[in-house]
């Protein structure tokens, strides 16, 4: 790997900072676009499971009294049937936790003065309509300098990075709990149709 000389580094201009700051910036807006969107696609698969799941709860009706086999294939299917709907649960919660934003800082975090970057300062600028509060962000911006700018990015890149962390780890959980779930959904299936097919 190539090292890159102390004295390099002082060519690199603050412009050039700036734009790599901003493309780090747009890389992780990406990941958390990315995060949304397998999220999405599991609570899909999920909705498709529940769909497909309806008509065959009514297998589990049985009058009794019935085969030993088959009582004990229905108590099995019952409790499949529940582990299913649990994991199911679970691995939904998972997903959409996913979606959930999270625009509150941490407990421990110290005051940060409000950016021109992230959509939540910015909508708390001064004025009553949008054409006001341009001008403000205008005034504002022209007031900021490069420093300002890089400041302002490198905070809200270290912010969305512990948003991307989150997504993730939650998107993770999400697909373990959905491959879980998936098992269970395929074993009750087939043994509610075995237990009608006695």
């Amino acid at each position: 790997m190539d090292m890159v000389d102390k004295l390099d580094q002082t060519t690199i201009t603050v412009k050039d900072r700036v734009e790599f700051l901003t493309k780090i910036y747009d890389r992780m807006a990406g990941l958390t676009v990315s995060a949304d969107t397998k999220a999405g696609i599991i609570l899909a698969i999920h909705s498709f499971w529940a769909i497909s799941y309806g008509p065959n709860l009514s297998k589990l009706i049985i009058s009794f009294p019935v085969q030993p086999m088959k009582l004990s294939i229905w108590i099995l299917s019952v409790l499949l049937v529940v582990a299913f709907f649990i994991a199911f649960i679970r691995s939904a919660t998972k997903s959409a936790m996913v979606l959930s934003p999270r625009i509150k800082p941490q407990a421990n975090e110290p005051y940060h003065k409000q950016g021109l970057i992230y959509f939540a300062d910015i909508i708390k600028l001064k004025g009553n309509n949008v054409c006001e509060k341009a001008h403000e962000y205008k005034a504002q911006f022209e007031g900021m300098s490069y420093e300002d700018i890089i400041e302002d990015l490198t905070y809200r890149i270290n912010d969305i990075a512990n948003v991307v962390h989150e997504k993730y780890m939650c998107v993770g959980e999400a697909v373990r709990q959905s491959i879980t779930t998936f098992y269970l959904w395929a074993i009750s299936i087939i043994l509610l149709i075995m237990m009608n097919m006695m």
